[in-house]
């Protein structure tokens, strides 16, 4: 079990792992919820912005951070340290935002092709180098006119470096057809990029 010394100064300088053993073992409500404040105030702001990036939408994005601190501090008993916390916050997180577009009818990631796919490992390289250089700004606007299903598969893979076995897993789809997902993803951004610089150049 681990003690506070301090309340709310001992509890910043607990690790992640330490801090959701501590809020989990606490038998004092007060000293929970000062325990539960801290995990709130490192990672509300890192659900937020997810969500927003995959929502497109402010308050939806706030009623669904509200959601998903409430669904994470009711299964932090579930989580077992395996991966870092913020993966296991990220996995909650694009899990209730992809159920959420489900619902809305705005997303079925059943209809990846499950179509067999190797990238080469120039290609891969190519494709991840020529992602980074882009230019931020066209890349940040065009990347807005993408699907929801090509910017949730991008945002897991380049911004949260998700592995394609975990994407897979939380998307409920082959290895093959989630790389597939992401070629397609990627050629498609680099048309809409390439759209876009031509026109700013005129």
């Amino acid at each position: 079990m681990i003690f506070l010394k301090n309340k709310q100064e001992s509890s910043k300088e607990l690790t992640d792992k330490d801090l959701v053993k501590a809020i989990i073992s606490s038998k004092n409500r007060k000293d929970q919820r000062i325990l539960q404040e801290e995990l709130y105030h490192r990672y509300a702001e890192k659900i937020f912005y997810k969500c927003n990036s995959i929502l497109k939408n402010e308050e939806t994005a706030k009623d669904l951070t509200h959601d998903i601190l409430v669904k994470i501090f009711l299964k932090l008993n579930k989580y077992r340290g395996e991966s870092t916390l913020y993966t296991w916050i990220m996995a909650v997180t694009y899990n209730h935002c992809i159920s959420f577009l489900e619902k809305e009818k705005k997303l079925q990631f059943s209809s990846l092709d499950d179509h067999s796919y190797e990238l080469s490992a120039d290609e891969t390289e190519l494709k991840d180098k020529v992602l980074k250089e882009l230019r931020l700004q066209q890349l940040e606007e065009v990347f807005q006119l993408l699907k929801d299903k090509e910017r949730i598969v991008l945002l897991m893979r380049y911004q949260d470096g998700m592995s394609i076995r975990d994407i897979s897993i939380l998307l409920k789809a082959t290895e093959s057809a989630i790389k597939m997902r992401l070629k397609r993803s990627r050629d498609h951004l680099a048309k809409l990029l390439k759209t876009k610089i031509s026109q700013d150049e005129k």
